[in-house]
């Protein structure tokens, strides 16, 4: 319990933090004296040979019967204590961060610590009661890592994570501690006020400035309209709108892999693994077989709610759709760009633009995609923001372009947009040098966001 912590690059200031132990005043300068401290704590505890385990730091109401997750507890009391103290120590020294208005804390908020914490670095089996001897013992990896990585002819080697089924490769030992942070869930600061904890002080400040109180909404999307906190906060929406997932299958991209994972189980596999205990009919999801169940065999009936109306219908969504046009006098529209009709389902939207205007669904879609413009209609998606990765994939000679649902397709033509290019050059890109004209949907490709976040 007296060795020190590993060295950091950054290194926290060593706050004086008192001990929270009943009758105790001790202040101790640093986490890691807090943590041997409370462990003389524990000594002194272990001794009365107690069946009942009640927390005994400040008014904690903590009880377990089990001994080590009491003192799992009780490490954890301390390292909170560093949270929280970190947390007030940014915040006094930016004062232009607005202060947290949420409930405030009445109790330090620990999570529920069933089990030891277990390291998960290749051919490591150890385990920790401390979380702070935990935290430290997963830094010393990362150093003695880049220590035997490192060649004399390499001043900065490539670090590989060797955690479990994790093998990223970073570019120097401060990015691999920070990276293996996210694999032992460390946090680094705690709001004060309400005792939200957090990884960086960056996640403190942007809960403290997204909060309604605080939020001053000065960044907004231009691909759905919603309003942000802070441009951290709409860079992190943005890559929501971006497709960095190609399927292997298709050209369907999408922009996260459980969205290509939902993707493949409903397009490409025919396995249905849950059957209906009262028909034939087999689902993906447990989900899809509930709301089957409710609407053919329970014939569940949704019932307006509104007064001295007796509108019914089976599915929520038509009772949305009801009370928006009716009650709210908000009507769903679907608004054709070509003509400026309106239809009232993207059904309806999506034959008119094929059979009247020609279009095409995009390589490996099943649908158009729909949305709300600044009038509140809904209106043909017609840029696909895409990385760069993607985009090469699917612009690959490998990809078959000019391929639709096995027949050939006629829009294969594509407009890329680099925002990475200052002047904004368009580039059109087809298989066919004789078309002239940008036919089907624009793609436009941008960078990897990922690493810039």
């Amino acid at each position: 319990m007296s060795h020190q912590p590993a060295s950091k690059r950054k290194k926290l200031v060593e706050l004086p933090l008192c001990c929270g132990w009943r009758d105790c005043q001790e202040i101790c300068n640093g986490e890691w004296n807090l943590n041997t401290h409370i462990a003389e704590h524990l000594q002194t505890y272990a001794a009365e040979q107690n069946d009942d385990h009640a927390c005994r730091w400040n008014d904690c109401i903590f009880r377990t019967n089990c001994p080590v997750e009491f003192e799992r507890h009780a490490y954890y009391h301390g390292y909170y204590s560093q949270l929280l103290l970190q947390g007030k120590l940014e915040c006094d020294q930016h004062p232009e961060i607005p202060t947290c208005c949420g409930p405030a804390r009445m109790e330090d908020k620990l999570p529920d610590l069933k089990q030891n914490f277990h390291c998960g670095w290749m051919d490591c089996k150890r385990e920790f009661i401390s979380i702070v001897e935990f935290q430290d013992h997963i830094v010393k990896h990362a150093l003695f890592e880049y220590d035997i990585q490192k060649t004399p002819d390499d001043e900065r080697p490539k670090t590989q994570c060797n955690w479990n089924l994790c093998h990223k490769q970073m570019d120097n030992k401060y990015r691999l501690i920070e990276h293996i942070s996210t694999h032992s869930n460390k946090k680094l600061v705690a709001c004060f006020h309400c005792g939200e904890v957090f990884r960086t002080k960056t996640t403190l400040f942007d809960h403290l400035r997204r909060q309604p109180d605080n939020n001053t909404n000065s960044f907004q999307c231009a691909q759905c309209f919603k309003f942000f906190a802070t441009q951290k906060l709409l860079r992190s929406h943005v890559l929501r709108h971006i497709n960095g997932f190609k399927c292997t299958m298709c050209d369907m991209t999408c922009s996260s892999a459980s969205g290509l994972t939902t993707h493949i189980r409903y397009r490409h596999l025919k396995d249905k693994p849950l059957k209906c205990n009262e028909c034939e009919k087999r689902c993906v999801r447990e989900s899809d077989l509930v709301k089957h169940v409710e609407i053919v065999h329970n014939k569940t009936v949704h019932q307006c709610e509104h007064p001295d109306c007796q509108y019914s219908v089976r599915t929520y969504a038509q009772m949305r759709r009801h009370f928006l046009e009716v009650h709210g006098n908000n009507p769903i529209l679907y608004a054709c760009h070509c003509c400026e009709r309106f239809f009232k389902s993207g059904k309806s939207l999506s034959t008119h633009l094929m059979q009247k205007h020609g279009f095409l669904l995009p390589s490996g879609h099943k649908r158009f995609t729909y949305r709300v413009d600044e009038n509140g209609f809904y209106r043909l998606e017609t840029t696909r923001l895409e990385s760069m990765e993607v985009t090469e994939q699917i612009l690959s000679p490998q990809s078959h372009f000019g391929i639709h649902d096995g027949k050939p397709s006629t829009g294969s033509c594509y407009e890329i947009v680099d925002p990475t290019n200052t002047e904004f050059g368009r580039i059109i890109v087809s298989n066919d040098p004789d078309e002239a004209q940008l036919v089907g949907e624009v793609i436009i490709s941008l960078p990897t966001l990922t690493d810039e976040l």
